[in-house]
């Protein structure tokens, strides 16, 4: 459990990041840059380690395509124009919609079961979000609002429900074809981050970035936090729990947040996100309860 705990507190850290670094570039640009740079990162390690495998099969092209589109391309793009208006406590708040949709997921593609104090659980989790999406600002509202949400909520809500699904593909890969994370990773962040940079020329013209040293600093912060320790770290974690278990624990990501951008940005806390936090804290418990009484795991 120690490194689901290190996994949030670090991607708490990449979202307060791009909460300051998407001043400095456009969306496109920003997810392409960082996208393309992480992928051949991770390849390079890939093609040169003696103890990796490098290979990639026809046969399993589309499993890559959905990951590429829905999980690097558009979530990317979506998270980063959200997070220009919206706070980045907030957005991790949002990102906890996750086990909702990973639990959905889990049970249609691997039949995986979902007892009645995992579902209460997760329900209890999805109504503690409530308190935080009564909190929009000007800026998000500046765009109007879809019932009692801004565009900008209902973005990250989209690019979370993508991304669950993304990782749901990269389970299968790993878990039944035998493919390594790191090259799952590679393959799709560097075709997703190609395709990126390709769209940000024609949309948003050419080298769309203010700050060439302070955008690139944060860019390689972003990259080696992110990109490179959390997402191949997530997909170890795949190996010992369950895709719901996992994103569950994001709950632990908003206090991270809140503590950062409080640090960096003087950001006030409302009651809303105290009152969030206790309430998915419950939920968060109720299901990792059950989920060590099913499998058998010791409490770590």
């Amino acid at each position: 459990m120690i490194l689901i705990v290190i996994l949030y507190m670090l991607w708490a850290a990449s979202v307060t990041a791009s909460k300051i670094i998407i001043n400095y570039s456009q969306p496109f640009f920003l997810t392409g840059s960082r996208m393309f740079i992480a992928g051949s990162i991770l390849l390079i390690y890939q093609y040169l380690s003696p103890h990796q495998e490098f290979r990639f099969k026809r046969e399993h092209f589309g499993y890559y395509a959905q990951i590429v589109l829905l999980g690097i391309y558009i979530t990317y793009v979506l998270r980063f124009w959200a997070l220009h208006d919206i706070s980045a406590t907030k957005a991790m708040f949002l990102f906890n919609l996750s086990p909702f949709f990973s639990a959905l997921y889990s049970y249609y593609f691997f039949k995986e079961t979902v007892s009645k104090t995992q579902w209460a659980g997760l329900l209890i989790g999805v109504i503690g979000l409530v308190p935080v999406l009564l909190t929009s600002s000007q800026k998000e509202l500046a765009l109007g609002e879809f019932f009692f949400m801004s565009w900008q909520e209902m973005a990250i809500i989209a690019s979370v429900a993508m991304h669950s699904y993304s990782w749901i593909i990269v389970r299968k890969l790993v878990i039944e074809n035998g493919y390594s994370p790191s090259m799952i990773n590679g393959i799709t962040m560097f075709i997703g981050g190609a395709l990126a940079l390709v769209t940000s020329f024609f949309v948003e013209g050419i080298f769309p970035v203010t700050n060439f040293a302070y955008f690139f600093g944060l860019l390689a912060f972003i990259i080696i936090i992110s990109n490179i320790i959390c997402h191949n770290l997530y997909g170890h974690l795949l190996h010992y729990y369950s895709t719901t278990l996992i994103a569950f624990g994001g709950f632990l990501g908003p206090p991270f947040t809140a503590f950062y951008s409080w640090l960096l940005f003087q950001e006030q806390i409302t009651w809303h996100y105290y009152l969030s936090s206790f309430i998915v804290f419950i939920g968060l418990s109720l299901f990792y309860k059950d989920e060590l009484q099913k499998n058998n795991l010791p409490v770590a």
